[in-house]
């Protein structure tokens, strides 16, 4: 049996293997807790990696209400009593245990850069979205005052003890009750040694290079232009937004046109109100000028609608003032209420005499939304509430689908920095696979690689020190720095 599957067993029983009856086995049984996790490390890691550790064990008390727990922490601390930094332990419970991460009640020490790294938090809740919330993860690692919610721990074993005197130090955690819990303890304790440094070996290196992949998926989630077409249809009012590069426009197209020819229109600073939705237009007559009720384009979109599905696709719609743009026609997008109606300024249609107007309930709005563009102001929570956001992020497997070594070393380097020290205001400024693929795929694959590079030298570098010289990426801007060098050598040895 692999030693995993002997630490995973124990935890599965949880309180009753941690207390042997017999009182005079405990000294034997806290000697193989630590023989037990130093097997597991030596199975999993290079021998060199249990030198940056020790074994903790606090397994012995009979009371009910102590405060039960063993695990790993790292060797720099005292081999007793309180220590410092993040460590991976256990609590036994009655039926099952809880695994967590919890940081030391002598505080953070010298794995404060780990805590304070986006990245690792950014794994851990891609593997909360893997497991759909069965791993709790604290939303901010370094908050030493809240406590793990009381609807959380409700549906772990009964750890009460243990959460009174270490709750609020549980930064994530998962209950292991059966062995459908060992891949997600398995992560935990790979994690842990990641973020430590610890190298890998055999089936653990296979195994945890998969994990990464699956996290980093979990992180930027694919979105399917079946399920996206299907919430266009449902909810009438969707909007694409995300990095550049990450093929919101395409997309958005390719699902417009499933259901007929699409109004098309980019929304952009000049655009107003009487563009979009009525507005006098001047006609030159003899002796001046005469004006003319013009429809804009949602009047347009909305006549096309009433005898079959339309969709009117609003490229870029966060850079006009939508406020100004819709106007009062902002009450009209309500999913549930097709019969509202509004007043235009304007009478309009055939024979002009009526100024009343609704949406068709075949009409759908497609926008797209560039979410790293900060010089547009955000959409404001009216507009907002009206429409569904679905959130499109790089993705791998189209670099990949190309087979250029160069496009998918450098993609998957852009990604490691941007997840691993851009804060969340920046991680949207992430390139898109767009930047990596052939920009001319239409002449086929001889020459693809010189294509590509040339297109990351004259595209994504600029891009990349534009983002440096303005300083957008705050505390990862030498990371991203360091980014571009490390592209441009690359770029500049494939295009020799």
């Amino acid at each position: 049996m692999a030693k995993i599957d002997e630490l995973l067993a124990a935890l599965i029983e949880g309180r009753s293997w941690a207390l042997p009856p017999d009182p005079t086995e405990r000294d034997s049984e806290r000697d193989g807790v630590r023989q037990l996790l130093r097997a597991v490390f030596r199975e999993r890691y290079h021998q060199s990696a249990w030198g940056q550790f020790q074994a903790r064990n606090a397994l012995r008390s009979a009371e009910e209400d102590s405060a039960l727990y063993a695990g790993v922490i790292t060797s720099e601390n005292p081999t007793s009593g309180p220590y410092e930094g993040t460590s991976l332990v256990w609590f036994p419970g009655e039926h099952g245990s809880v695994a967590v991460l919890v940081i030391g009640t002598n505080g953070f020490g010298a794995d404060a850069h780990i805590l304070g790294r986006p990245g690792h938090r950014r794994r851990l809740e891609a593997l909360a979205r893997l497991y759909r919330g069965r791993l709790w993860v604290k939303p901010d690692l370094l908050d030493l005052q809240s406590a793990v919610p009381a609807a959380v721990t409700s549906r772990w074993p009964q750890i009460d003890a243990a959460l009174k005197k270490y709750g609020h130090l549980i930064y994530a955690a998962v209950p292991i009750t059966d062995t459908s819990s060992r891949q997600a303890f398995e992560d935990l304790l790979d994690l842990f040694a990641s973020e430590h440094g610890v190298k890998f070996k055999g089936d653990a290196a296979v195994r945890w290079s998969v994990r990464e992949q699956a996290m980093l998926g979990a992180l930027f989630p694919r979105v399917d232009e079946e399920e996206l077409a299907s919430l266009l249809e449902q909810r009438r009012f969707v909007v694409l937004e995300g990095p550049p590069g990450t093929g919101k426009t395409r997309l958005a197209l390719r699902v417009a046109h499933r259901f007929g020819e699409p109004t098309i229109v980019q929304f952009h600073p000049a655009r107003t109100y009487e563009d979009f939705v009525v507005g006098l237009s001047p006609r030159p007559v003899e002796g001046g000028l005469s004006f003319e009720v013009r429809r804009g384009d949602l009047l347009v979109a909305n006549e096309r609608a009433q005898a079959h599905r339309h969709v009117l696709v609003i490229d870029e719609i966060n850079r006009g003032d939508l406020a100004r743009v819709l106007g009062e026609a902002i009450f009209l997008f309500e999913v549930g209420e097709p019969d509202r109606t509004i007043t235009l300024p304007h009478a309009f249609g055939p024979g002009a005499g009526s100024a009343s107007f609704r949406l068709s309930p075949n009409l759908m709005v497609l926008g797209t939304r560039n979410t790293a563009d900060r010089s547009i102001a955000s959409i404001d929570l009216a507009i907002r509430r009206r429409f569904a956001f679905v959130a499109m992020w790089p993705d791998l497997l189209v670099v990949g689908s190309e087979g250029e070594a160069l496009a998918m070393e450098s993609f998957k380097d852009a990604l490691r920095v941007f997840t691993e020290h851009a804060d969340d205001a920046g991680l949207p400024l992430v390139p898109g696979h767009a930047y990596f693929l052939d920009p001319r795929p239409d002449l086929g694959a001889p020459g693809r690689g010189q294509r590509v590079a040339g297109r990351m030298r004259f595209e994504l570098l600029p891009l990349l020190r534009s983002y440096v010289g303005d300083r957008l990426l705050g505390p990862a801007t030498g990371e991203v720095a360091g980014l571009a060098d490390r592209l441009e050598t690359r770029i500049e040895e494939a295009l020799v």
